[in-house]
């Protein structure tokens, strides 16, 4: 590509949105990482819970030393994997 065409799109790009201009919210650094890291971590303790509820159920263990074991895990999930 040129660099008149790449100078023009790049213009046209800009021109077409620009936080500033359409008072839109910045992007920030780090903010969808964030999200990820969270939404994952979310997930491992759904998983958790499921899979312990399952072992639990198959092997005919008690529902409260279950519900234990997944607090446990869970919290050394939020141990391991901090919100900030």
């Amino acid at each position: 590509m040129s660099l008149i065409k790449s100078y023009l799109l790049n213009q046209m790009n800009k021109e077409l949105f620009d936080p500033g201009i359409d008072n839109l919210p910045m992007p920030v650094d780090g903010i969808e990482l964030d999200l990820e890291m969270l939404s994952q971590r979310e997930q491992l303790m759904e998983d958790i819970d499921a899979i312990v509820d399952e072992y639990a159920y198959i092997h005919d263990l008690n529902v409260d030393e279950a519900e234990d074991l997944v607090r446990m895990l869970s919290d050394a999930v939020v141990k391991n994997f901090p919100t900030k």
